[in-house]
């Protein structure tokens, strides 16, 4: 790839919309001499089927150009080039004037949520001042239509000619004065691709738009529909490489662990961890066509284009659930485009790319409070759903927050538990189930040594710093007591804690003889932690009082001394030991008897012989 040219000091992206044969192409020719109809295809044809990307970099500005195709059978592809761009450039031949896919052009941009328009009158030699003022009374009707209480539309004139080189001029003047939009950056790398090929000795190339975060050559990004890691070896924006790349740039990735025939266009980059992608998204809608309840329609969302169901929430259709065909990776506010076969129907916006399991009533609160940014009541209401506590450590995917400012939110909240290292928000309702399964432990094991870990290994969704507020407050209530580090029920009977457990664990696995339970089992009918079991555990092996055959077979050295005996016994009776006599005489699972041959094995008295166990002084077992 070419080599590294220093970074200018502004970087637009703008977008070409309009009819077929309006003069996109040929608009952005004049003004960067980039003829973007590369194709066969589109050279004999005469119109752009897919994508171009070109640029113009002058007096420190470096303008990228997303030149769309106009046919309306294209229009999927012109979807995937208007995310991103900071300015639409909405050329309309002043001989034709407004067309089908002008309309649909600027809808579309309109739903994605751009609101600021260059309004290009191409081929003005065509037409007369009267009839090119008739147009732009047309065109500013047009526009006030299309705003709303949330959107107000910008929007300016130029009339141009390709053949008028002073047009041209006045045009490219306005671009380069233009100031870059400010997006909202998440903080990670997010990455849609619009563009995949192989470059002769370089091997996989994508290109897109950063939409969040930045990018450094040989770092590592996510593929989500791969579910892979994949390397960063190069990158260029503008055909010259650089060594980073940051958020809202279009960006060239020459990339490593990949061929270019694993991906397509929409296929997300972005780093792992931040993103999970669900199959049900809900939604604030925005329609101009009619769309029946559970209607299948294509669902386009970056450079993603799926089909789905659409089920409104209620009648009035300003809200719905969408189920996709493929996982969807989207984050909060995120625009998307909604089409049937023939027509676009509108789009919207994701309120809640992680669908939570609530009663509708419930989930139109939540719609309508996230619609509003209003997060502190979004969260009271997710608070009501999640008994169990909810989670912030998906913030920045949920909201589009960062964990610190989802933090601040939650601990504005009143009657719940914020726990700040494992990102959690309890209800009061979760304190409760907490109590019942203390009560539920010291009822059946009144002895049972309670803590923070014990709780939290027993419930995957309790944190140790909530459990550790639960019995904090059942000992201030008087309803349990504290002992050495441990809490425990008032009817606990041991005098030592260490010596009980000890004795208890020996007694136990004792008593199991030759299937003693693996440790984790053996803490679970005791109600103690990994922890202090493992402690125990040790001890006993020190003391020699229990032997360690593998890290989830511990038997008491009185039973395995009983048991060897036994193993001697049926050698010296049946001439060998392999595990088809060993289970007539021990009726045990595989994993008991292939571990007790396995230690048989250590002793120098014992030949093992295709899996055949004989005294070495009889290897063939002859009486």
């Amino acid at each position: 790839m070419n080599t590294p040219k220093s970074h200018t000091k502004e970087y637009l992206i703008i977008g070409t919309l309009g009819h077929i044969d309006h003069g996109k192409t040929s608009l952005i020719e004049a003004l960067n001499g980039f003829w973007g109809d590369s194709q066969k295809e589109e050279q004999r044809r005469g119109i752009t089927l897919d994508l171009s990307f070109s640029n113009l970099n002058e007096n420190g500005v470096n303008i990228a150009f997303i030149d769309v195709p106009g046919h309306e059978k294209l229009i999927k592809n012109m979807i995937a080039g208007a995310f991103g761009i900071d300015y639409a450039l909405l050329v309309i031949a002043c001989n034709e004037g407004t067309m089908p896919q002008t309309y649909e052009h600027l809808r579309i941009a309109c739903v994605l949520g751009i609101c600021d328009f260059i309004v290009v009158l191409s081929k003005s030699d065509l037409a007369t001042k009267s009839q090119i003022q008739t147009l732009k009374n047309q065109i500013t009707k047009l526009f006030e239509t299309l705003n709303s209480p949330t959107r107000t539309l910008k929007y300016c004139f130029f009339e141009c000619s390709i053949k008028e080189s002073s047009t041209i001029l006045s045009l490219k003047s306005h671009l380069l004065s233009l100031s870059k939009k400010h997006f909202n950056d998440l903080g990670f790398f997010r990455y849609y691709i619009d563009r995949v090929f192989v470059i002769k000795g370089a091997g996989c190339v994508v290109s897109g738009t950063i939409l969040s975060g930045n990018i450094k050559t040989n770092d590592k990004v996510w593929c989500c529909p791969l579910e892979r890691q994949l390397g960063i070896k190069n990158i260029q924006t503008h055909n010259h490489t650089t060594q980073s790349a940051t958020c809202s740039q279009r960006v060239a990735l020459n990339l490593s662990g990949v061929s270019h025939t694993e991906l397509k266009r929409g296929d997300l980059l972005t780093q792992k961890g931040y993103l999970r992608g669900f199959d049900t998204l809900e939604v604030a809608l925005e329609l101009f066509g009619e769309i029946e309840h559970n209607s299948l329609l294509q669902f386009f969302i970056g450079a993603v284009a799926t089909s789905c169901r659409i089920l409104f929430l209620d009648n009035t259709k300003k809200y719905a659930t969408i189920k996709t065909k493929i996982p969807i990776y989207a984050i909060f506010g995120e625009r998307f485009i909604l089409r049937n076969e023939k027509e676009t129907l509108g789009g919207g916006r994701v309120l809640n790319p992680i669908a939570d399991p609530m009663r509708k009533s419930q989930k139109l609160q939540l719609l309508e409070c996230l619609s509003e940014q209003d997060f502190k009541k979004a969260f009271k209401i997710l608070l009501s759903a999640h008994k169990k506590g909810f989670g912030l450590i998906s913030a920045t995917q949920r909201f589009a927050l960062s964990q610190k400012n989802a933090l601040s939110i939650a601990q504005t909240l009143k009657n719940c538990f914020v726990d700040e290292k494992s990102l959690v928000v309890y209800p009061n309702s979760s304190v409760l189930l907490v109590e019942n399964l203390i009560n539920d432990i010291i009822t059946k094991n009144p002895n049972a040594l309670l803590s923070a870990s014990l709780l939290a290994q027993k419930q995957s969704w309790i944190s140790e710093d909530f459990a550790t507020f639960v019995l904090a407050k059942l000992l201030k209530a008087k309803k349990l007591l504290q002992k050495e580090s441990f809490f425990i029920s008032p009817k606990f009977n041991a005098h030592n804690i260490y010596e009980y457990l000890c004795d208890r664990v020996y007694s136990l696995l004792k008593e199991q003889n030759f299937q003693p339970l693996a440790p984790y089992n053996l803490y679970d009918v005791l109600d103690i932690d990994k922890k202090l079991g493992d402690e125990i555990y040790k001890q006993l092996t020190q003391d020699k009082k229990i032997i360690r055959l593998n890290h989830k077979l511990f038997i008491t050295a009185y039973s395995l001394s009983k048991l060897l005996e036994l193993m001697r016994d049926i050698i010296a009776k049946e001439g060998y030991l392999d595990i088809n006599n060993f289970k007539n005489h021990l009726n045990l699972s595989r994993k008991y008897l292939i571990a007790y041959l396995e230690y048989l094995d250590s002793f120098s008295d014992i030949i093992n012989n295709h899996d055949k166990r004989y005294f070495k002084n009889n290897p063939q077992g002859l009486k």
